[in-house]
């Protein structure tokens, strides 16, 4: 690296002057790990209605913990006696570990005003699922809208991490850790531009109440839930591993599809939806449906560890697999990002699922 002045612009692109930034990193006293996460948390405090109609004028006063998973429908089926659901989580000291939250606090964020989430999301959160259009795209603009949260969240944890993350460490490891975060927040910044341009495509059609624009593909199916999810994910493989989209860091956009659990009246049904443009998506879907319905629940359990962050699970379920499952689905859960190369479905069975049937519409 080449010399820099006091006064110029630190090399690391922060924006600050080189001697108000790197130029003593070095002797800086490190952070713990445990304290350096515990602020990366407190930074992320993004609240913000992403209904389709917000506004000063429309919102109530107040940002609510939004449930993303219905606290009286799929979160209550999978708590345990004291009504806490189970999730994997990396601790303050960088464990990965399974988390014990109450239902209260599991699937939540802020990304609605009170009146403007009981308004929406009220055909499922009061009514049992039925595969209704409305039903369909509701529950994935929810979805959508949480995946977006997230990723504005991590962003903004990104000044703190580059001004902290290095302290006392050597200028080779200092500028080795810089370009990570760097290209880690590259990757941010455009799913962030995706997700921002699918909500788009979502609040438009709520607005125009013209649902007709989106595709699902319903799985109804019987048995204990022990596992509940949503989200949205970008298949850059079919089921079979056919590829179908490249993820690559040049890839300006990629389709996403979005993932949810939901009570029907005679079991739960797992939801995926898509805007009837994203082609992809609808062949990722395909494949669902033409894999063999005794195999698919598990395949399921493992689709949806390996993309799905805001998964959570009953703890009779987990304390009952046998040990070579669980080491499959932490390790699953524990690498965030599958993208690459696709899943290898290990044929193990998690669950007591049993498929009724596939409503693809």
């Amino acid at each position: 690296m080449k010399k820099i002045g006091r006064n110029e612009q630190c090399w690391c692109g922060s924006g600050d002057k080189y001697k108000r930034c790197h130029l003593n990193r070095k002797a800086e006293e490190p952070y713990q790990t445990s304290r350096l996460i515990a602020q990366v948390i407190s930074a992320r405090s993004h609240k913000q209605c992403m209904h389709p109609d917000a506004s000063k004028n429309t919102c109530d006063n107040r940002i609510i913990d939004a449930h993303t998973i219905q606290r009286k429908g799929p979160l209550k089926s999978i708590s345990d006696e004291t009504n806490h659901v189970f999730c994997f989580k990396t601790n303050l000291d960088g464990q990965f570990i399974v988390e014990k939250l109450g239902c209260q606090k599991a699937s939540i964020f802020k990304g609605f005003c009170e009146m403007h989430d009981k308004s929406m999301f009220s055909p499922i959160e009061d009514e049992p699922y039925i595969g209704s259009k409305i039903q369909n795209f509701i529950a994935a603009f929810r979805a959508v809208a949480l995946e977006l949260s997230k990723k504005i969240n991590v962003i903004k944890s990104y000044p703190f991490l580059s001004k902290n993350i290095d302290r006392g460490k050597s200028n080779h490891e200092q500028i080795e850790l810089q370009e990570y975060l760097y290209a880690k927040l590259q990757g941010y910044d455009l799913g962030k531009d995706v997700l921002d341009k699918t909500l788009k495509c979502y609040a438009d059609s709520y607005k125009t109440k013209d649902y007709d624009d989106f595709e699902s593909l319903s799985i109804y199916f019987t048995g204990n839930l022990e596992v509940a999810v949503s989200g949205c994910f970008s298949p850059e493989f079919t089921i079979c591993g056919r590829r179908i989209q490249s993820l690559e860091p040049n890839i300006q956009f990629f389709e996403n599809i979005a993932v949810n659990t939901l009570n029907t009246k005679e079991g739960y049904a797992l939801v995926f939806t898509w805007p009837k443009t994203f082609t992809k998506c609808a062949e990722f879907a395909d494949s669902l449906v033409s894999s063999n319905h005794n195999d698919l629940p598990s395949k399921l359990i493992e689709l949806i560890f390996s993309y799905i962050e805001n998964t959570y699970f009953s703890i009779s379920w987990y304390n009952g697999l046998e040990n070579n499952k669980k080491k499959l689905i932490e390790s699953m859960a524990r690498q965030q990002i599958q993208y690459g190369e696709p899943i290898k479905f290990s044929n193990l069975k998690y669950t007591n699922w049993q498929v009724v049937h596939l409503v693809r519409n």
